[in-house]
C-alpha cells in the first residue's frame, strides 16, 4: 500500500497535467500534398507544433506518445474510396539520450529535439493507396485527420496494468482491492481525457487526377 499510495501522489501531480483543460497540444495539420512513390499514391505532409509539450513529457518520462493520422482518398462527391488509420509513435531512449519514431514497423532515431521536430514538421511518403483504385478521368483528393496522443494507447495500457495488477494475482484485501480500483479509474481518468486531441483539425489537398500524379504534376 505504501508504494502504492507514493505512485498515487505522483500520477496526482503529473496527471494534472494531461487532464482535458491542458491537453491542448496546437499540433495542426498546415498541408496535405499528394504524389507518387511507384505504383503507390502518397501524401507529403507539413505539420506544426509537434511534439507537444505534453507529449514531449511523456516522452522524457520513458513513456511512449504518439500521433494518428486517418488517411482517406476521396472521390469527386466526397466519397470515401479507401481509408486507414496510420500510428507513429513517439519515444526517447533513456540509456542513450536519443528521440525514436516508429511508424509502420520502421525506426527513425534523432540525436537532438530539434532534428526530431525538423522531421514531424516535413512527413513524408505516407502512403494512401495503390494508383490502381483511381480512375482515369476521375478528380480525387486526400483528406488527413490528426488526432494527438499524449500518451500512446499501448503505452495506456501497460501503465494500467503495472499499476493495478494482474486480475489473477492474490488479493491482499479488501482495502487493497478497493486502492487497486480506484487507481485504475484515476488512471482513466487522466489519460483518457488527453488520449484523443482533435485541435489539429483535418486538412484537404487540391484536386488531382491519376495522370497528374503519374506526370508528376503536383496540384
Amino acid at each position: 500500500m505504501k508504494w502504492r499510495g507514493g505512485m498515487l501522489l505522483g500520477l496526482l501531480i503529473w496527471g494534472a497535467g494531461l487532464s482535458p483543460g491542458w491537453a491542448q497540444e496546437n499540433a495542426r495539420l498546415l498541408d496535405v500534398i499528394p504524389g507518387l512513390a511507384g505504383d503507390t499514391v502518397i501524401c507529403h505532409l507539413r505539420t506544426q507544433g509537434l511534439p507537444g509539450e505534453k507529449q514531449l513529457q511523456t516522452m522524457q518520462s520513458g513513456l511512449e506518445s504518439a500521433v494518428e493520422f486517418k488517411v482517406a482518398l476521396l472521390d469527386e462527391e466526397g466519397r470515401p474510396v479507401v481509408s486507414q488509420s496510420l500510428s507513429l509513435r513517439m519515444g526517447f531512449d533513456l540509456w542513450d539520450e536519443v528521440f525514436s519514431v516508429r511508424m509502420d514497423g520502421r525506426e527513425r532515431r534523432f540525436q537532438s529535439l530539434t532534428d526530431l521536430k525538423a522531421y514531424l514538421a516535413e512527413l513524408e511518403s505516407i502512403p494512401v493507396t495503390p494508383a490502381a483504385t483511381m480512375r482515369t478521368g476521375t478528380l480525387y483528393r486526400v483528406q488527413v485527420g490528426l488526432v494527438v496522443h499524449t500518451l500512446a494507447p499501448a503505452e495506456q495500457k501497460r501503465v494500467e496494468d503495472v499499476i493495478v495488477g494482474s486480475r489473477s494475482s492474490r488479493r491482499e484485501g479488501q482495502d487493497a482491492q478497493e486502492a487497486s480500483v480506484s487507481l485504475g479509474r484515476l488512471i482513466r481518468l487522466f489519460y483518457k481525457g488527453s488520449e484523443e486531441t482533435r485541435d489539429g483539425q483535418g486538412r484537404l489537398s487540391a484536386w488531382f487526377t491519376r495522370t497528374d500524379l503519374f506526370e508528376g504534376v503536383t496540384p
